[in-house]
């Protein structure tokens, strides 16, 4: 009955998560590279990831060798100032 129930978790958190990724479509993500060139000369599957319908990396991944070859992230400088607060200790 347990198994059942990990079952039903799994599967009601696929289908209600906000983070998706797209295996293969890469065109949304092209605008993370430098003049939207993706670097070359390695195999491996495209992933575009989104959280919110808003695309966030794209990555090459290797699936032999179970790790991303590489990613790409636009940076934005935040708003405003600095939190005074420490978030690290």
């Amino acid at each position: 009955m347990s198994c059942l129930w990990t079952v039903l978790i799994l599967i009601s958190a696929a289908v209600w998560s906000p983070c998706v990724a797209d295996v293969g479509d890469f065109d949304p993500c092209l605008h993370f590279f430098y003049e939207s060139w993706p670097p070359k000369g390695l195999e491996g599957t495209p992933i575009c990831q989104r959280y919110n319908n808003t695309y966030h990396f794209a990555t090459l991944y290797s699936r032999p060798r179970r790790s991303p070859w590489f990613s790409g992230y636009l940076y934005t400088t935040p708003r405003g100032r600095r939190p005074k607060a420490r978030w690290k200790y």
